[in-house]
């Protein structure tokens, strides 16, 4: 297994436990736990960085998508930070859909740089 794989793996396992606690935070059951949601989305986003940084030290070619990458992370972090003061009331919905849905936008990015490091393509 490629250490992409791996990253991504980790990725994957963090996605799923982030749209749990996720689910908790909607519910109003487990606001105590946004520590660690923020801990785990700081994993999350560090492996996708490391997945782009060893694409773009193993193939040069991926390059961009790879600092598009890094990018993408960045957006990720930082919306997931500062989201509690964006919309808050009744609209907020909007600003926790737009967090799911950015994160999640994240995945098949990682899949496509660790699958062009497997691959070589």
């Amino acid at each position: 297994m490629t250490p992409s794989r791996l990253l991504l793996m980790v990725m994957r396992i963090a996605a799923a436990i982030q749209v749990v606690l996720g689910i908790g935070f909607w519910t109003g059951r487990w606001v105590g736990l946004v520590g660690v949601h923020r801990m785990v989305g700081v994993v999350f986003v560090i492996a996708l960085w490391a997945i782009a940084v060893l694409a773009i030290a193993q193939q040069r070619s991926r390059a961009a998508l790879a600092a598009f990458a890094l990018l993408w992370g960045l957006v990720v972090a930082a919306l997931g930070f500062v989201q509690q003061g964006i919309l808050p009331g009744d609209l907020h919905w909007i600003v926790r859909c737009a967090h799911l849905i950015i994160a999640l936008a994240s995945l098949p990015i990682a899949e496509r740089l660790a699958k062009r490091d497997e691959t070589g393509a």
